[in-house]
């Protein structure tokens, strides 16, 4: 399903789409698509479950999305996933460090999707993402 939309964009906008339409032989149309796909990309090839879960931080408001930029795999996880992990490389884990280490991978998973969609978000709003520095300064400073 598709929809048409008409948009009035101003020149100084449309001006660099247009050279770059005409620059890659596309259409202004095919342009415009590329850029918002990359700017929102699509949630297709997700689990529903959480598909559904990134589409609730769509209504989050900037600074409940900054904060999820913040959220970080408690401690005690972390050191257990490390443990695992190591223990994996050496093929030393049994069937309940085995779940455990899949349980582990799958909650790590989802929070770096939650702050990865959060960034796509707030980037979306128009809103400035903090560096990568920043963002180690305010993690530790949590």
């Amino acid at each position: 399903m598709s929809q048409i939309i008409t948009l009035n964009l101003p020149d100084n906008f449309y001006d660099p789409i247009k050279r770059m339409a005409e620059a890659m032989a596309q259409p202004i149309e095919s342009v415009l698509l590329k850029a918002l796909q990359s700017s929102l990309p699509p949630l297709e090839g997700l689990s529903r479950e959480i598909t559904q879960e990134l589409t609730q931080l769509e209504i989050l408001d900037n600074d409940s999305l900054r904060q999820l930029l913040l959220k970080t795999v408690p401690k005690k996880q972390q050191q257990e996933l490390e443990e695992l992990l190591h223990k994996n490389q050496l093929q030393e884990l049994n069937q309940t460090e085995e779940k455990q280490l899949a349980n582990l991978q799958k909650t790590v998973n989802k929070i770096m999707l939650q702050k990865a969609r959060a960034a796509v978000l707030l980037r979306f709003r128009g809103q400035r993402l903090p560096t990568l520095a920043e963002l180690r300064k305010l993690t530790t400073k949590a």
